[in-house]
């Protein structure tokens, strides 16, 4: 198994799905580059549980900038790609039509996902999802065995990096704070053909596609912009999930959840396709 470190010359691809389900075409982030990536204004799923700011209306062309930094237009979907970004205290101003600022502070290396809501009244923040890529990367890709996938999420503390590609067979996190992170558009270039268990805590996945069920008895659980064909059953605790795709019956049963942007989730209906 390929072990990479901070200072390697390697490319993630941040992949950004609308709430239909539908992939845009994807902001490519050097791994190790500090970024944000912001969703604004997502609906608030009817499941939620977690006190959060209503979002307003305003989603598409809306500008984020870092006073010095980059700068950046929301997609039809709402999403923002910013990057690189200097490590430590940062401000995000938002501007028209309506306008706002959130504080936020980020590790260098890091990619940080954030919810926010924007209205007349200014911005503040829904949600936020750290993906620590500071920490250890292990690559995988679709030839490996499907206990090499296995052990490979078993690792705790690490971010594991799934190449291009279908994975066959059914793959359990055993391990806790451990981060699946899809290469590629969400859905299309990362296929997991199985099932999926969640056992370890703070555990997440971003950008793949779950053709099986996927199963969190977990807590801390996290997922974003990933699709699940099959059914879904979250009774861990606090789970937070942002901009994915239901096409089954999805039961959230833990206390806390966090659940915003979710098509297939009232009251937003699952895509044409599923």
């Amino acid at each position: 198994m390929l072990r990479l470190h901070a200072s390697a010359a390697f490319v993630l691809t941040v992949a950004l799905v609308a709430a239909c389900g539908d992939s845009t075409d994807p902001d490519e982030v050097p791994y190790g580059e500090t970024t944000f990536v912001v969703l604004l204004n997502p609906a608030i799923n009817d499941p939620n549980e977690v006190d959060v700011a209503a979002p307003g209306s305003a989603r598409t062309g809306v500008g984020v900038a870092i006073e010095g930094g980059p700068s950046a237009t929301t997609s039809a979907d709402g999403v923002a790609v910013l990057s690189p970004v200097a490590a430590g205290s940062r401000v995000l101003a938002f501007d028209g039509p309506d306008d706002g600022e959130v504080a936020l502070s980020i590790v260098a290396g890091d990619l940080r996902e954030v919810a926010v809501a924007l209205d007349p009244a200014g911005a503040e923040i829904m949600a936020d999802i750290r993906y620590e890529f500071g920490a250890e990367v292990l690559e995988i890709s679709p030839t490996m065995t499907l206990s090499e996938v296995n052990a490979a999420l078993a690792a705790s503390n690490s971010v594991v990096f799934f190449a291009a590609g279908t994975y066959t067979g059914d793959i359990v996190f055993s391990g806790s704070n451990v981060t699946l992170f899809g290469e590629g558009h969400t859905g299309g270039r990362v296929v997991i053909d199985g099932n999926v268990t969640v056992s370890g805590s703070q555990n997440r996945i971003r950008g793949a596609r779950i053709t099986g069920d996927l199963s969190v008895p977990a807590s801390n659980f996290g997922m974003s912009f990933t699709r699940v064909d099959g059914t879904t059953d979250v009774s861990g605790s606090s789970s937070v999930m942002l901009a994915n795709t239901f096409c089954g019956t999805v039961t959230v049963s833990g206390s806390g959840a966090t659940l915003l942007g979710n098509a297939g989730l009232a009251p937003i209906t699952a895509p044409a396709g599923c």
